[in-house]
């Protein structure tokens, strides 16, 4: 069989493998962060968060168009594996194509046999190897968006590099072409995919030019350029001029709405049209190619028709409401997530000048309703103004986009020294600041200057060098590197982590390596053994690709550069671009997927590597790369010492020069002994393909999705925990997105309404939640529309001092107040008028007889309930969002039950908490004063409603499986919380007499969520303690006994770490040894298990001796270099 048909034969296999591995892994349902949006949103084409993926969406309906309701998640998953699986049918034949001109480096020069193995096997290697990389496995087996920009990356990849084998030919263009259409079509699915810009610019500068180094810094230029002038001027560029004509052919001429964006469409064509056709006439092939190359990209981009087209229709998600060209333009900018600095800008302390820069104005579109000339009205939908006009004898409507922001003096301004260059720590949030300062070991150059009230103070800026400490040790090294080691060396666990040592680290599996940067790896305990994120890798893939990048850097310097471009575009450049903070919601290793791609190339490389080392590569050039890997080791090795740093790195750069130069040694050895290349190229081969089998043995069981179904099956309670046609407040992703999931898709609970208190900061978001949705009723918000729109009551102050006789004022009045614009007055020192409230103590008042009536209170409850609900709002300011959730107070009228969910958190109450009632994963607003002193929960019980949910309408996701099932931290983190409510309930329930519901509700906990699925943790401590006061004494002793050993087994390990390590995570031993205590101290004083408490004695008197000695020996020691708690990369 010749080349070509093993290459496409050999790629189609190896897309089978991957197409099996991702399909037998994916999840069944949604998953967790975002797939549940996306799901729901793909699946009726609604309008998902900004800047949004219409291409993704289109594409995921027509895969779910065709399935029953549960099966649209499978649906969409499979969409993403099989995403997945081309891309890496065309990594493996972009391998291909490189090793082949590896091969054949001179026209003439044959293609032997075992030259052929060796490039096929460098294919199948290389493609295996990311085939089965945590990172993109991860995404291959869920509906995101990430697999399909990783296709397109993979495809328009390969595309230049089949065009740069073609470019002699005629009609070569049509790769390019080709090309741009595909980077165009990828703007509407992520952004990630214009990042091989540069890398094509590069292999069209190398295939039609002479190559010269002033040649190379100017392609460069020009990809960037190219880059940039897509991302920030076509992309937003293209909607701002269509705003422009918008603007003056409704406002000035007077015609309908998107009158000038159909011009403007016209205008463009006939533009396109007319330039293509004068530039093919006049013979300038170079203008008509780039003149076709930007239009088909506009193409592409015009898949965001459909979410301008979807978003018009107004379905119940609509997020920013994209449905005319000035919500498009905020929507693709992104601008509700805010904007940080990259070039120049401020520092967490910097100080605001007394200028202020304008921002872009907001335009809405608007009906005005009129009478006699004048307007009497405004309308945000043309038939509620013309049922006013229809109702004023001589009203008419007209319509306009009317400014409802100017946004004047919005943009912050800082004094100048008080910026700096290349800013990293510009976050104010007082979190990121306290870890600015950890990961910079911060001390700041002083400057002095005065206060708000005029006294001098000193304010510390950070040195740029602390600015650079931070980039490299936090941004680079722990949200690059570390993620890029996972992949290619191996990985701690599958626990987020911020930098200690740990959780989340990157890992060989080689104790004298990680002992420098972790701690003895020998007697680690079982709880962080068991961990299915605890991947050995033993730096194999990395090793292959040390040689494969190196042997390329040899051997081609033109195509090295290439792929080096492409790993640095994909990978460097986005943390550069992304400006992080500390404490990211969630590990961000999916972003940098490319970045690993690319360096799967190397890994593939590095077969063909040792293949040639049989070959061609001499000795001297195997001595003098091992000889440079080793000086490198060294001199790494040496600044380490100086520097008092760990020498993980130094260790694992002499652990690869020594492999590297075993197997090379061992190559060429064997080419001077075997005759022929065919035995070296299938050695080679076989050899390296051991690497990746090694990852996926290493890495399946914590990949494999296909049995568990906790997201969508918590969603299912959090809305089954609620009363019908309830009004649910979230606030992150993971309690919002499946629960939209569980509503739009799978039909559950559409009585109740979700209403996600991050997004009711903006009017767009309270707009649709003042309209029916399925079986939702309108929220009875009693603001009008104008008196929240954006810029616009975005910040109400509270100034209790106006209410000198400290009553509590009715909500609606109140609220009143508020709405009315002539009780405005400049109080943020920014030139406008601002809302306020004249109190912070607020009273609802309460209809005893109603609220039995309609369930509200039960009614063995009765006494209880309050006159008035009166709170005290300790807060100086409210954001939109919590001057919505007061209107809705003010009108709801005890109509409607309200919620919380358990996992939004206390600044999301507005002080409520002494009215709440648990009723399963929410809790309900109740006119029940309840002060409760348990820090594992809020208000009251309601016991019957709470048991009823538990027992008969909870799902479990599959979390007491027998088999094997893999439960991740952020599920685990849902357990936690979920072991805590029902703890809470069988409390409660053991208050009332009712221990066999107690124990029921608590053996359905251990049932549902066992250790060995859910691993115990301090959170069963409030389980065992429930146990015992239920009267269960003897699963109560089996579960402390057994949370004991976990607890002294990592305190064993904690207590044997050196100094340097212990200190790290004092904290975490610290709540070892205080579990241990708490569970035999309990045990025998609280609730008389003296016999069970003394066979612990022994063991915790030697735990507590070792754990005191450590934090004598903690004390006692005083580290060299600079302090920190984080571990070093």
């Amino acid at each position: 069989m010749d080349f070509k048909k093993l290459n496409i034969v050999t790629g189609w296999l190896v897309f089978l493998v991957a197409t099996y591995t991702y399909i037998a892994t994916i999840e069944p349902t949604a998953s967790f962060w975002d797939c549940g949006e996306f799901i729901a949103t793909a699946n009726k084409l609604e309008v998902g968060h900004p800047p949004g993926a219409p291409l993704f969406m289109m594409i995921a309906r027509v895969f779910s168009a065709f399935v029953s309701p549960e099966n649209v998640p499978v649906s969409m998953n499979v969409l993403s594996a099989l995403c997945s699986s081309f891309s890496i049918l065309f990594l493996f034949w972009s391998i291909t194509h490189l090793a082949l001109k590896l091969a054949v480096r001179k026209g003439d020069e044959e293609l032997t046999t075992g030259k052929l193995i060796a490039v096929i096997g460098s294919g199948v290697v290389g493609a295996l190897a990311y085939t089965w990389s945590d990172s993109f496995w991860f995404s291959a087996v869920e509906a995101e968006v990430y697999s399909m920009s990783s296709l397109f990356t993979a495809l328009v990849f390969w595309a230049i590099l089949k065009w740069e084998s073609e470019a002699d030919q005629p009609h070569n263009t049509r790769w390019l072409i080709l090309i741009c259409y595909l980077i165009g079509l990828s703007i509407g699915v992520q952004l990630l995919g214009l990042l091989c810009i540069p890398a094509i610019a590069l292999v069209y500068y190398f295939k039609k030019y002479t190559t010269t180094t002033k040649g190379v810094i100017y392609t460069l230029v020009i990809g960037a350029l190219i880059l940039g002038t897509i991302q920030a001027i076509i992309i937003p560029g293209i909607v701002k001029v269509a705003g422009t004509f918008e603007l003056l052919f409704v406002n000035d001429f007077g015609l309908p709405f998107n009158t000038g964006n159909f011009v403007y469409g016209a205008l463009l064509i006939a533009l396109i049209v007319w330039g293509l056709m004068w530039s093919q006439r006049s013979g300038r092939v170079v203008l008509n190619t780039i003149i076709l190359g930007v239009t088909v990209i506009i193409l592409g981009y015009s898949t965001y028709a459909m979410t301008v087209i979807r978003s018009t229709a107004n379905p119940p998600i609509d997020e920013n409401n994209p449905e005319n060209v000035f919500n498009l333009v905020s929507y693709l900018n992104r601008e509700q997530y805010g904007d940080r600095p990259l070039l120049m800008g401020q520092f967490w302390d910097s100080e605001l000048s007394s200028e202020r820069g304008d921002g872009t104005p907001v335009y809405t579109a608007t009906w005005l309703a009129k009478k006699d000339g004048k307007t009497a009205g405004q309308f945000y939908d043309r038939w509620t103004a013309q049922h006013w006009a229809d109702a004023n004898p001589g009203g008419e409507v007209d319509h306009a986009y009317i400014m409802t922001d100017p946004r004047k003096g919005s943009e912050p301004v800082y004094e100048p020294e008080f910026t700096m260059v290349f800013p990293r720590m510009y976050s104010s949030q007082a979190s990121h600041v306290e870890q600015y300062k950890s990961w910079s070991n911060f001390k700041g150059t002083p400057i002095r200057t005065t206060d708000r009230e005029g006294k001098p103070t000193i304010i510390y800026k950070p040195t740029f060098g602390e600015n650079m400490r931070f980039f490299v040790d936090y941004q680079l090294n722990w949200m690059y590197w570390r993620y890029f080691l996972w992949n290619f060396a191996g990985r701690q666990n599958d626990i987020q982590g911020h930098g200690n040592i740990i959780e989340g680290n990157w890992l060989t599996g080689i104790p004298a390596i990680d002992s420098q940067r972790l701690g003895n790896q020998e007697t680690l305990p079982p709880s962080m053994t068991a961990n299915k994120g605890f991947n050995k890798l033993y730096l194999l893939p990395l090793l292959l690709g040390a040689i494969g990048l190196i042997y390329q850097l040899m051997r081609n310097l033109r195509d090295w550069t290439v792929v080096m471009l492409l790993f640095f575009f994909t990978g460097a450049a986005i943390v550069i671009y992304l400006n992080q903070t500390p404490y990211q919601p969630r590990e961000r290793d999916y972003a940098y997927v490319g970045s690993f791609y690319a360096f799967a190339i190397w890994i593939g490389l590095g077969v063909y590597a040792l293949f040639e080392a049989a070959r061609s590569i001499t000795q001297r050039e195997i001595l003098i790369s091992i000889g440079a890997a080793a000086g490198l080791g060294v001199l790494k090795y040496l600044v380490e010492s100086v520097a008092d740093d760990d020498h993980a790195v130094s260790y694992s750069i002499f652990y690869l020069t020594v492999l590297s130069g075993a197997g090379l040694g061992l190559f060429h050895v064997l080419g001077k002994v075997v005759k022929g290349d065919t035995v070296p190229a299938a050695l080679a081969s076989l050899l390296c393909l051991l690497v990746p089998l090694q990852m996926v043995r290493a890495e399946w069981d914590d990949h494999d999705r296909s049995t568990r179904m906790p997201a969508r099956d918590l969603a299912s309670d959090y809305l089954n925990s609620c009363a019908p046609n309830a009004i649910l407040f979230t606030n992150g992703d993971n309690d919002t997105f499946p629960l939209w999931y569980a509503q739009e898709v799978e039909g559950i609970r559409t009585d109740m309404r979700v209403v996600n208190l991050s997004l009711l900061n903006t009017d767009w978001y309270a707009d649709q939640m003042r309209r029916k949705a399925y079986d939702s009723e309108p929220l009875p918000f009693g603001l009008a529309q104008e008196k929240y729109r954006q810029g616009t009551r975005d910040i109400v102050a509270l100034i209790p001092s106006q209410n000198e006789k400290g009553v509590y004022v009715d909500v609606k009045q109140a609220m009143n107040f508020v709405a009315n614009d002539r009780n405005m007055q400049p109080l943020f020192q920014r030139n406008t008028k601002d809302a306020y409230f004249p109190t912070n103590k607020f009273r609802i008042p309460v209809d005893s007889a109603h609220v039995v009536e309609n369930g509200t209170v039960a009614l063995q409850d009765t006494a209880l309930i309050v006159d008035n609900v009166d709170w005290e709002v300790r807060k100086q300011i409210l954001l939109k969002n919590q001057l919505m959730v007061l209107d809705l107070l003010a009108n709801f009228n005890w109509d409607r039950p309200i919620y919380f969910a358990v996992t939004t958190g206390p600044d999301s109450y507005l002080n409520l908490q002494n009215y709440f009632q648990l009723e399963g994963l929410t809790y309900r607003l109740v006119p029940i004063y309840t002060k409760n002193e348990n820090p594992n929960l809020y208000g009251r019980v309601g016991t019957d409603v709470m048991f009823d949910n538990v027992m008969n309408k909870f799902r479990w996701g599959n979390m007491e499986s027998e088999g094997d099932i893999y439960l991740d931290e952020n599920i685990l983190r849902m357990t936690t919380n979920l072991r805590l409510q029902l703890s809470s309930l069988a409390d409660a329930l053991t208050e009332e007499g009712r221990k066999d519901d107690a124990r029921a509700v608590l053996d359905l906990t251990m049932e549902k969520m066992p250790e060995r699925n859910v691993p115990f943790d301090r959170i069963m401590l409030p389980v065992i303690e429930s146990y015992y006061k239920a009267g269960d004494t003897a699963k109560a002793n089996q579960f402390a006994e057994r949370l004991f050993t976990v607890m002294e087994e990592n305190l064993a390990w904690y207590v044997s770490l050196e100094p340097k390590f212990a200190d790290k995570i004092s904290n975490d031993m610290a709540i070892a040894h205080a579990v241990m205590d708490r569970l035999v101290t309990t045990a025998r004083a609280l609730y008389g298990q003296k016999e069970f408490a003394d066979s612990l004695k022994d063991r915790m008197d030697a735990a507590a001796q070792a754990y005191e000695a450590k934090m004598m020996e903690l004390e006692g020691a005083t580290p060299k270099g600079r302090r920190t708690t984080k571990g070093r990369f």
